[in-house]
């Protein structure tokens, strides 16, 4: 017969009969704390699945995740190639359209020059009228203009002159690009008289500074005073005013 004097002869029986701790187990506890054991063990065999789910779905979640970024990588490198071919076409079509833009201008300085050459042409084969009514002149002659063979005798006079030390190399070649060289007896003086023009549309202060040049240089080939002179069809005041200053006979004819 086993007796229970304490505390310690029942902990230490308990311990001996097991039996016996369930049945005083199944008195002092309820059904539910009984099967809490259980429970929780069940409940932590679903976490652990939950858990490896997880893990699984997030292994799969990174793999798409890098799919996707790798896709979107290969994108961005497709669309920057295409940017770059754009580029390049863009760069191609700048200079199409700058090579369009030099020859656009180009043809605008070609037609400048046509009309420039044509305006000389009417002016030199109506020069002598011109002349005449201007500078009162009779007997104009031409000697050197556009569309006009350089006069014979001036240019044995240019030759001699260089050949003298009068005028240099070239001086001599400056006064071949003259527009305008003619000659003609003064109604006034009755003297032989010679001129240099330059021709122009509108007159700039090129053309008046040239006119005075060559003047100069066609003086020292014939040994006679030349009368410089400007024909154009626009001049403003400040050209007027300079070659009213330089002596220089301002000639206006329509275009």
């Amino acid at each position: 017969m086993t007796t229970i004097n304490n505390i310690a002869d029942l902990a230490r029986i308990l311990r001996e009969q097991p039996e016996w701790a369930d049945t005083i187990r199944g008195l002092l506890l309820s059904r539910e704390l009984l099967a809490l054991p259980d429970q929780f063990a069940q409940f932590t065999k679903l976490v652990n699945h939950r858990l490896d789910k997880l893990e699984t779905d997030l292994g799969e979640f990174k793999v798409e995740v890098r799919n996707e970024f790798d896709q979107l990588k290969g994108d961005m490198n497709l669309m920057q190639g295409h940017m770059n071919l754009m580029q390049g076409d863009m760069n191609l079509m700048k200079g199409d359209m700058n090579l369009m833009k030099a020859d656009i201008n180009q043809m605008k300085g070609d037609i400048s020059n046509l009309k420039g050459t044509d305006y000389e042409f009417k002016v030199v084969k109506n020069i002598k009228s011109t002349i005449g009514q201007h500078l009162r002149l009779r007997r104009v002659r031409v000697l050197q203009g556009v569309r006009t063979d350089p006069d014979r005798d001036l240019e044995e006079l240019i030759e001699n002159a260089e050949d003298n030390g009068a005028i240099t190399e070239g001086q001599s070649y400056d006064l071949s690009r003259s527009d305008l060289i003619a000659s003609g007896w003064s109604r006034t003086s009755g003297e032989e008289t010679y001129l240099t023009a330059e021709i122009s549309v509108t007159i700039g202060d090129g053309d008046v500074t040239r006119s005075v040049q060559r003047a100069a240089i066609l003086e020292a080939v014939v040994d006679q005073p030349v009368v410089p002179a400007i024909v154009g069809a626009h001049i403003d005041e400040t050209r007027a005013a300079l070659a009213a200053s330089n002596n220089v006979a301002v000639i206006l004819v329509p275009e």
